[in-house]
């Protein structure tokens, strides 16, 4: 991950040394050691020099892949566009804290709340991580960050930066937040917590943060953008919401940056990868903890592509929010089919059901090329054309849907709409064939 979105900085340290070298007139490169020294020296720095041109031209895939979307085309055609103190914080050795200052002026981290306690014998708070740019106007939309780990590490205060501070920059109130980890609690316990976040937000955003509790997206890399995918497909199943059955929990949109999305690799990508299945063993023991042959259900739930299975589909009273799904080509700890197969579930669960994306907002996948794992955690113009996607998704969202009710009040299935659009056409209104 480093050398891809740091190559910039690597090759500018290469060449500086290589300059002091010879002005200093060092004899470091005499004899055969020295040659041979040299030598794979400029090999290193030609692929570095091909590692950051492969960088700044991701922005042409990116947008390539935006413009098939509904997006507006003057959105698209911005992705990659880079101003003078973003491209000093790319390419100056800052800390972190100083690079994101320099180029997102005006966003910071203006609170940190407790949204929950849980536990049973002593309870533990749940922290959220609230950032928003100084003039974010009142009744801002709302973006829920899950932060990723692989369910057992990390926490709200390891998000990726550039991502969080480029969506706060654009007028949303992002909020970071916590959850219990394995091997303390099993799942569903994570997703749960995340849910918890959601409550919380729907009775304090408003007041607290100037936010608007009713138009909430969520978002995650990794373990989790496996949670918010599931956040987005399981609003209506109260059991993942013990205490709060009466909260809405459902999102208005789902970002989901290199997602797992299939606990069971009932199509062998990590056992292709691993050789082994070192992927499902991990998460019988330590996520789940319980055997996949004992608890084929409980797997199949904790599995985002699970929902999206044709027996599922005439189970579902709700509607499955936009998705914009992204994963770089050269993960080697998620594998990119994985997010490719479940995008494509999802695009076959609409043609089944007739159900489009509310407000007619397009899904969108990005194919992240020559990005590995953890991309975007690091600055880079990868980084920022990715962000920049990632906006114009939620800008283009928010402007289609937010005069739309929190959630359309149906009692059908798809499964029982269809048969009712097909059977009394005459008495279905267009706009509420548009809502179906």
């Amino acid at each position: 991950m480093l050398p891809t979105e740091i190559s910039h900085k690597l090759l500018a340290v290469n060449a500086a040394v290589m300059y002091k070298l010879y002005k200093s007139k060092t004899p470091v490169m005499s004899g055969w050691v020295g040659s041979i020294a040299a030598f794979v020296q400029c090999i290193v720095m030609v692929r570095l020099t091909g590692l950051y041109r492969s960088n700044i031209s991701a922005k042409h895939v990116i947008r390539d892949a935006m413009q098939e979307s509904d997006v507006p085309a003057d959105s698209v055609q911005r992705i990659g566009d880079i101003n003078l103190k973003q491209w000093l914080a790319v390419l100056l050795p800052f800390p972190q804290s100083v690079s994101m200052s320099l180029a997102f002026p005006g966003v910071s981290k203006v609170q940190t709340v407790i949204f929950a306690h849980v536990g049973k014998n002593k309870t533990t708070p749940l922290l959220m991580d609230v950032y928003k740019h100084r003039d974010t106007p009142p009744d801002a939309p709302i973006m829920l960050y899950v932060h990723g780990g692989a369910w057992i590490m990390s926490s709200r205060e390891f998000p990726p930066y550039p991502f969080i501070y480029q969506v706060a920059a654009r007028g949303w109130v992002v909020c970071v937040v916590d959850y219990q980890l394995a091997p303390k609690i099993a799942f569903p316990e994570q997703l749960i917590d995340a849910k918890r976040a959601i409550a919380y937000l729907r009775r304090h955003a408003r007041e607290q943060f100037a936010a608007n509790p009713n138009y909430i997206v969520v978002g995650g890399d990794s373990a989790g953008g496996h949670l918010a995918s599931l956040i987005a497909l399981t609003a209506a199943d109260k059991s993942l919401q013990p205490g709060f059955e009466n909260v809405d929990t459902s999102v208005r949109g789902c970002v989901d940056t290199y997602g797992v999305h299939d606990f069971k690799d009932r199509h062998g990508l990590y056992f292709y990868k691993q050789k082994d299945h070192t992927f499902v063993r991990f998460i019988e023991l330590l996520v789940m903890q319980k055997k996949m042959s004992e608890a084929d259900d409980a797997w199949e739930q904790a599995s985002p592509v699970g929902w999206l299975r044709e027996e599922k589909t005439c189970e579902r009273t709700d509607a499955i929010p936009p998705f914009l799904v992204s994963h770089g080509t050269l993960d080697t700890l998620v594998p990119f089919d994985s997010s490719r197969m479940f995008f494509e579930q999802l695009q076959l669960y609409r043609q089944r059901t007739h159900q489009p994306s509310v407000g007619g907002v397009s899904d969108v996948f990005l194919e992240i090329p020559g990005a590995h794992h953890t991309f975007n955690y690091l600055l880079s113009p990868r980084t920022l054309a990715h962000g920049q996607a990632v906006g114009a998704f939620l800008d283009n969202l928010y402007q289609k849907t937010k005069d739309i009710p929190l959630q359309l009040p149906t009692t059908l299935s798809p499964c029982q709409a269809v048969e009712l659009t097909v059977a009394t056409p005459a008495r279905i209104s267009p706009m509420a064939s548009s809502r179906l």
